[in-house]
């Protein structure tokens, strides 16, 4: 808004009027869409961009979308010479909405660290005890842990702020924004009163695993209960996933295979080139949705005798097993191209959770709780959790994708999708996640790797 409102206002200065607007909005609003999906790719919407230490490399990037969408506007006003965007009407909308823009930016950035939410954990018990200090460890960015509230009265100390009966005092007190609670506490009948009181008297009270949701973006699996995941369901979601999803599946999958087929023949090249002795294409067997399994299409990007010893860990594109010509395939997917096949079969969606092999599922499902789930929906090419998460090669990388496929699963929508595909672009161009740049996790233990006893072979994980 921010960009058609800055143009609009120099279209008003530049003719002492608004004249011809009608020629000036298609370029406006190609220039908006420009600045908007640029700006996303970039990451400056991100939870790694609230993280940034200094705003100069976040004003770096915006200046970087900002010029994407200059262009865009000359283009468009270009495209009929009759009326060319002027000098003076850019000019003088740039003057008026880079300042904006990046003071908007400004604001943005710094918002949750001078009014960050202010957050009070209901704990009594020794587990919501340990729940409310492995939270507050955390330290959520954006989120500050006041203190905690307690329901039957407990010992004063420095950070019990009082009774769950005295919250409305308490939130006025201590300027309260949430009042979070463990979905355990709603068995209580002691403190169920109180807190359905709070929810209709206005005031936002929510189970921790929600506001893990909105500030974390993925689920903590120790959180996740058989009731959660009955909630999590909702028909406009159904009708998505049965109607909705596979259209955009079959129209985008067609578009990018044409779209993408110079570095289809690029990558069959490279195959060719360093690793002559095998076949172009990979097949190997996964589970899909259901569990149904299917044979997913690869450029193979390892060598012929890779698996010799049975399938096993993959640790992305420093894997030894993978071929010089493969490295280069798996950093920028190249080697995923050929899934377009599986998702126009409909045996894959474009967005989804990544589909594995059958001995790392049956493996998984025994060490991760609702690992079964991920099954419910068809398994996509690029996902949450690979966007979010990089390469993994543990049962504890699996426990952290599960928690992304889980946030996916529940959130899933034609918007969610398109900003996942974005994010992939994103991914895509700086060659993979790193990951000693992720973030900190919300869990209670790592979860130890199967062991040889555990499973008959070792697996691959997959991006």
């Amino acid at each position: 808004m921010i960009f058609i409102a800055s143009f609009a206002i120099a279209n008003y200065i530049r003719f002492e009027g608004f004249w011809k607007v009608e020629e000036f909005l298609a370029p406006s609003i190609a220039g908006m869409f420009g600045l908007l999906i640029t700006a996303y790719i970039l990451g400056l919407y991100s939870l790694e961009a609230r993280g940034r230490s200094r705003f100069f490399a976040h004003a770096f990037l915006l200046l970087g979308a900002f010029a994407v969408a200059f262009l865009l506007v000359t283009l468009v006003g270009y495209v009929d010479f009759g009326s060319r965007i002027g000098r003076g009407f850019m000019a003088i909308g740039t003057l008026l909405c880079l300042p904006s823009l990046l003071l908007h930016h400004l604001l943005m950035f710094h918002k949750q660290r001078f009014a960050p939410v202010r957050v009070a954990f209901v704990a009594e018990s020794p587990e919501e005890l340990i729940e409310y200090q492995r939270f507050r460890d955390l330290a959520p960015r954006g989120i500050e842990v006041v203190g905690r509230i307690d329901v039957r009265g407990a010992t004063p100390s420095s950070e019990l702020l009082g009774r769950l009966k005295h919250a409305t005092k308490l939130i006025t007190r201590h300027r309260l924004d949430r009042i979070v609670f463990c979905e355990s506490r709603m068995d209580d009948e002691t403190a169920r009163p109180w807190l359905r009181q709070l929810r209709y008297s206005g005031t936002a009270c929510m189970p921790l695993i929600s506001l893990c949701e909105e500030c974390l973006q993925y689920v903590p699996l120790h959180l996740v209960s058989n009731e959660w995941l009955l909630h999590s369901e909702s028909s406009p979601r159904e009708l998505y996933f049965r109607k909705l999803k596979r259209t955009f599946d079959i129209l985008t999958s067609l578009v990018l295979l044409i779209l993408l087929s110079p570095f289809l023949l690029f990558g069959i090249l490279l195959v060719k080139f360093f690793s002559p002795e095998g076949s172009v294409f990979f097949r190997q067997e996964r589970v899909g949705r259901f569990g149904k399994k299917f044979q997913i299409l690869k450029l193979r990007s390892m060598r012929t005798d890779a698996e010799k010893n049975g399938p096993q860990w993959s640790s992305g594109v420093k894997d030894n097993r993978v071929f010089p010509g493969g490295a280069l395939l798996r950093r920028y997917r190249i080697d995923e191209i050929p899934q377009l096949i599986n998702i126009l079969r409909g045996e894959m969606s474009f967005v989804g959770p990544r589909p594995e092999q059958p001995a790392f599922v049956e493996a998984l499902a025994e060490a991760l709780p609702y690992y079964q789930e991920r099954h419910m929906i068809h398994p996509g090419l690029t996902g949450w959790a690979q966007v979010c998460y990089p390469y993994g090669a543990s049962t504890e990388d699996a426990r952290c994708k599960l928690e992304y496929d889980l946030y996916y699963m529940k959130h899933a929508g034609v918007i969610f999708d398109l900003l996942i595909l974005l994010d992939t672009v994103r991914v895509v161009l700086v060659g993979g996640l790193k990951k000693e740049k992720a973030r900190p996790r919300y869990t209670p233990l790592l979860v130890p790797n199967p062991t040889p006893a555990d499973e008959d072979a070792s697996c691959k994980a997959t991006a």
